[in-house]
């Protein structure tokens, strides 16, 4: 039993034991202190917080907003930094060479910056953030790191109020046609619906008033960001993330069309309140069923770890 002991604590010689959990990259915090980064970093997110506080103070509201488009924003930073700490075995054998010409972009995007906050335009400071973030890294740590991060800083964007245009676009055909697939759904299952208006469903003892929450694009951004994360980390063959995008539109759909008939379903058997709170917990569910079914397809596509 000693000997059994002994051999799960013992290392070979002139090597070191491994910190950390298996398969989790382990961080050198004395190695990061030390760099020459650190402390122009320390500094560039200090001024990133102070100069950025009126939409940083914004966004709890958008992310906590009963019926909002963002209510995924408060995972997105969190799964940004996961993503460059399963990252940081690569990233950090990147030298770390400053970058000072990058002060004029650090310029521009500080003008937009003021631009935005001088018009009260919050998608204009979403955008100048994601831009100062970028060009932080490329004055504090060179080209090579603003390559290796790009893509989770730009991930950001997908908590950030940049998507009226296309919230303003696509609402209303999403409306429409996720009140067709729940019509076809609600006859499929033996129901008898019938529609005097392209969002509006009506039941025997119920009507599915098919709303701007309820178009489905509120669960295609949110699916979007997740599928984007599964990309950035499963490293799948081009033709994997080609399928992996290419999924999230008619897989949303589908969801919100379920959703929808099952709304219908259970306010006409149950009443009109059991539908109204049906209504009002599933929208949890259907983006947990659209994360499994995004997992399971990356796997199918080749994601191993």
């Amino acid at each position: 039993m000693s000997e059994i002991a002994a051999d799960s604590t013992d290392v070979l010689p002139g090597t070191k034991a491994k910190k950390g959990l298996p398969g989790l990259p382990d961080f050198d915090f004395n190695k990061i202190r030390n760099s020459p980064a650190f402390i122009p970093g320390l500094v560039a997110i200090a001024a990133l917080v102070f100069a950025f506080w009126e939409l940083f103070a914004e966004l709890p509201k958008l992310w906590f907003k009963d019926d909002g488009y963002y209510s995924h924003g408060v995972l997105v930073p969190f799964i940004s930094a996961y993503v460059i700490y399963r990252w940081w075995p690569k990233l950090k054998d990147i030298p770390v060479r400053p970058f000072y010409p990058a002060v004029l972009p650090l310029l521009l995007t500080g003008w937009l910056l003021f631009a935005g906050v001088r018009i009260g335009q919050i998608q204009i400071l979403s955008f100048s953030l994601v831009m100062m973030l970028l060009a932080a890294v490329w004055f504090v740590a060179g080209g090579r790191w603003l390559l290796a991060t790009f893509l989770p800083i730009g991930f950001l964007l997908f908590g950030l109020p940049i998507w009226s245009a296309i919230i303003d676009t696509y609402t209303n055909p999403l409306q429409i046609i996720s009140t067709d697939i729940s019509f076809s759904m609600l006859q499929l299952v033996g129901f008898e619906p019938w529609k005097q208006d392209n969002t509006t469903i009506y039941l025997k003892n119920f009507t599915l008033d098919v709303g701007v929450p309820c178009s489905g694009l509120k669960l295609a951004i949110a699916v979007s960001a997740f599928t984007s994360f599964f990309m950035m980390i499963a490293k799948l063959k081009w033709w994997g993330n080609l399928i992996m995008v290419a999924a999230v539109l008619p897989l949303c759909l589908f969801i919100n069309g379920l959703r929808i008939t099952l709304i219908g379903v259970v306010g006409n058997l149950y009443g009109e309140q059991a539908g109204h709170d049906f209504h009002d917990y599933s929208g949890y569910i259907t983006l947990i069923v659209c994360f499994f079914l995004l997992f399971k397809l990356a796997r199918l596509l080749g994601w191993e770890d």
